[in-house]
C-alpha cells in the first residue's frame, strides 16, 4: 500500500514564514521612512501657508502679528491668523503641536504694539530627515541684530518660540546648515 504525500513537511513551512516575516520588515521600515517623508512634506506645505497669510496680514496691518495662534478679537499686533487669513491656523502633524513662531520689532522693549509693531518674524518646524527644502530656508539664529522679539503679553502656551535654524534638531546645539550638514530645522522669515 503506497501513501500519497501531498502536504508540506515542517521544514518548508518554517522557510515559507521565515520568508514572509523578512519581505513583511522590509515592507514596515520602508512604509514607516514614506511615513515620515510624508509627514516632512505636510510641514513644509503648512509653514508655506502660513508665510502666504502673514503676508496678507502685513498687506492689510502694515505690521505682522506678535502670535499666529491667538484669537481674533481686537486689533493688530495681537490678533492671530483664524478665521481672517486662515480658517484654522496648521499644526504639526506628528503631534498635533504648534509651529514655532515669533514677531521681531526694532531694538527696544520686548513689548510690540502698534507703535511699536512686529515687522519680522521667524516661523519654523523641525522635520524629521534631511529634505532638499532645507538648502533653501533662512538658518536664522534665534535673534537677529537690530531687533527684539516680542514676548509681553504673548499668552498661546507653546505657540510663541524663536528657534535657531542652524542647530541639531532645533535646539541650542550647534549644527552644519544643509546641504551637507545636521540640522533638521525648516525656518523661514519674510
Amino acid at each position: 500500500m503506497q501513501f500519497n504525500k501531498k502536504g508540506f513537511t515542517l521544514i518548508e513551512l518554517l522557510v515559507v514564514i521565515a520568508i514572509i516575516g523578512i519581505l513583511s520588515s522590509i515592507v514596515i521600515v520602508s512604509l514607516s521612512a514614506s511615513r515620515a517623508k510624508a509627514r516632512d512634506a505636510k510641514r513644509i506645505s503648512d509653514i508655506r501657508t502660513i508665510q502666504l497669510a502673514l503676508a496678507l496680514y502685513y498687506t492689510d496691518n502694515g505690521m505682522y502679528p506678535k502670535q499666529i495662534y491667538a484669537g481674533s478679537s481686537g486689533s493688530a499686533p495681537d490678533t492671530g491668523l483664524a478665521p481672517t487669513y486662515l480658517p484654522t491656523v496648521p499644526r504639526d502633524p506628528s503631534n498635533n503641536g504648534y509651529y514655532k513662531y515669533s514677531g521681531f520689532r526694532t531694538s527696544g522693549s520686548a513689548s510690540c504694539t502698534t507703535t511699536n509693531p512686529p515687522i519680522l518674524y521667524h516661523l519654523s518646524a523641525t522635520l524629521e530627515g534631511v529634505n532638499a527644502a532645507l538648502n533653501d530656508d533662512s538658518d536664522m539664529g534665534t535673534n537677529p541684530s537690530g531687533y527684539s522679539e516680542c514676548t509681553t503679553s504673548v499668552a498661546t502656551p507653546g505657540a510663541q518660540g524663536n528657534i535657531n535654524g542652524t542647530s541639531v534638531a532645533c535646539t541650542s546645539t550647534a549644527g552644519t546648515p544643509q546641504p551637507s550638514g545636521t540640522e533638521l530645522c525648516y525656518d523661514q522669515r519674510p
